[in-house]
C-alpha cells in the first residue's frame, strides 16, 4: 500500500480554482478501486491519499495525473508499507 501525502505550494485561493478537476481525478481512481480514501489534513495544509497498490512507480503514475500535481501546486511524498492485514473485502491486486 502506499500513502502519498500532498502538501500544498501555493495559496489556498489557489488550490481552489483546480478542486472540481483534482476530485474528478480521484473519482477516476476510487472508480477502479486504486484509491481506498482521501481528505485533507486537519491544518488544511495538504491532503493524504491512500493508494491500493505494492508500486512506489504506478503511484507515481497516477500522481502524475492529478491536476494538483500537472498545475504544480503541491509537493507530493510517498511512503509504501506491507499491509499485514487488510478487511477481507481489500485486495492489492
Amino acid at each position: 500500500m502506499i500513502i502519498v501525502t500532498l502538501m500544498f505550494k501555493k495559496p489556498m485561493a489557489e488550490i481552489l480554482t483546480k478542486l472540481d478537476e483534482h476530485n474528478t481525478s480521484l473519482e477516476k481512481y476510487f472508480a477502479k478501486n486504486k484509491f481506498l480514501a482521501s481528505g485533507l489534513l486537519e491544518d488544511k495544509s495538504g491532503g493524504v491519499i491512500l493508494i491500493m497498490s505494492n508500486s512506489i512507480e504506478e503511484a507515481k503514475s497516477i500522481m502524475k495525473t492529478d491536476p494538483f500535481y500537472i498545475h504544480d501546486l503541491v509537493d507530493l511524498n510517498y511512503i509504501f508499507f506491507a499491509a499485514s492485514k487488510l478487511l477481507p473485502n481489500l485486495s492489492l491486486k
